[in-house]
This record gives C-alpha cells, structure tokens and sequence, in this order.
C-alpha cells in the first residue's frame, strides 16, 4: 500500500490542503492502531494453540493470564488514543465547514454480519454516585466509538449488541462504596443473551469488609470467543449479584473487536 506523501515543513498550502494532510494523517494513526489490535489478536490466539498455521503452544494458566493482562493493557491505551483521534477529527472538520458536528451516540442500524472494520465503544455510567442494587444491569451512555460493529442505543441503555460471529475484549472499572457496614461476598456477571452466544465471560468475585463508605475499586476484563453460530446479534450486560446494594461513584466500560 502507498503511503500518503507530506509537503515539507514551511511549505505554502492553502486551509484545505492543510485540512486534508491532518485528516490524512488521522488515517495513517487509525490504520496502525488496527494493526496493533489484529497483533494482539493473534497473540492470544497464538497462546491459546488455536491461530492457524502456527505449532501448538501449551500454555500455564498462569502465562494465558499474563498475556490476558498484557493486552488487556495495551487495549485500553489504543481505547484512550482513538478518544483523541476522534476529537481531532472532529476539529478538523469543524473548521473545513464539511460537516456538523456529530450527534453523540446516535442508534445505529441492526447488524447483519457485514460490518468489515474493527469497531470499539467506550461507555461511562449514566450518572455518578447511584444506587445498583442486587439484579440489576448497569445503566451506561456512550463516550465514544469507532466502527458499525458494536451497537449501543439510550433507549436500552444497559445493553451492548455485539455479533456473536466475532471475538471482543473487554474491560471495565467500577468505584463503588458500600452504604452500610458490615462483610459482604458478591459478583459481577458478564450477562449474555443467548447465553451461549460466547466463551470466557468470567464474573469477577469481590469481598466487602469495612465502614460504611469505604471506597473499593472493582476491575474486570474478558476476551470474549464466539461459541455458538446464531442468527442476529447478542446482548451484553453487566449484572450485579451482592446481598443488598452498592453505591456507584463512576463506571467505565471499552469494548473492542479483535
């Protein structure tokens, strides 16, 4: 593929020359950035013997956690990065005059397996310092994404759509304080409807001992692998299961294609 050739430093352009070198420039930082998600993509498959062409790996438990980790990390600097790519090129376009600013988070047209680029979303809880109490899901709005392959909507705003034919990393952090004190044992579930729609989606256990405002940072993560062929879409949720209820101060969620 050619590369995008630039003008020297101090070269005479015109607005719309300079425009489309920054816009060009944004392109070449969204294509890296896809190469660097498909590497990690192939690394965990790779740790997990199932990459094709590639000799069996037999792998500790402990070393696919370290990879997990490794690019669960990395994902969330590329996650942070496409924020800010999003709003240079929003700039970018203000000032051409080529287009209004975008809607945040507008809904996006039912999937049907052809989406062909990585997507990704960033989400953020609706509020801060809510109640959640035990059952039910997380209620989110949306701070960014890229790509047609995740869809959010606000009027579902608990539910993430992904195509089940796809594999996802996932990441979240949530701050939370307890309303009361006392000892406590709870989860969050990673809830799936169909239920079978993908494999490696792991609730995260916690144990609360302490005083009533106690605060506690609860971080989970998962690489979500296609387990079943169906028809449509498959909605993702968070759900928490704790005897009673805990006080949210923020939450943060990034979904991405690998």
């Amino acid at each position: 593929m050619s590369m995008p050739s630039f003008p020297p430093c101090g070269a005479d352009m015109t607005k719309d020359e300079a425009l489309t070198m920054i816009i060009a420039s944004i392109a070449m930082e969204e294509l890296a950035f896809s190469h660097i998600v498909n590497a990690e993509g192939e690394k965990l498959q790779y740790v997990l013997g199932t990459l094709p062409d590639s000799p069996k790996v037999c792998a500790s438990p402990q070393e696919i956690l370290a990879v997990n980790k490794s690019v669960k990390e990395l994902l969330d600097t590329v996650m942070q990065n496409q924020m800010l790519l999003k709003g240079k090129l929003e700039k970018a376009l203000d000032a051409g005059g080529h287009a209004p600013a975008p809607a945040p988070c507008p809904p996006q047209p039912p999937c049907h397996g052809e989406c062909g680029r990585k997507s990704a979303i960033q989400l953020v809880s609706q509020c801060d310092h809510f109640s959640w109490g035990n059952g039910f899901l997380m209620p989110w709005k949306c701070q960014g994404r890229m790509g047609h392959g995740i869809h959010w909507d606000e009027s579902a705003p608990a539910l993430v759509r992904l195509e089940p034919h796809k594999a996802y990393a996932l990441s979240y952090t949530i701050d939370v304080c307890a309303p009361q004190s006392g000892d406590g044992r709870g989860s969050i579930l990673v809830n799936l409807t169909p239920g079978d729609a993908f494999s490696g989606a792991l609730p995260l256990h916690f144990s609360w001992r302490g005083q009533a405002g106690a605060p506690m940072t609860l971080h989970g993560s998962a690489v979500l692998f296609p387990s079943a062929c169906l028809e449509g879409c498959a909605d993702l949720s968070l759900l928490l299961d704790y005897c009673g209820c805990l006080y949210v101060t923020q939450a943060c969620m990034s979904i991405v294609e690998i």
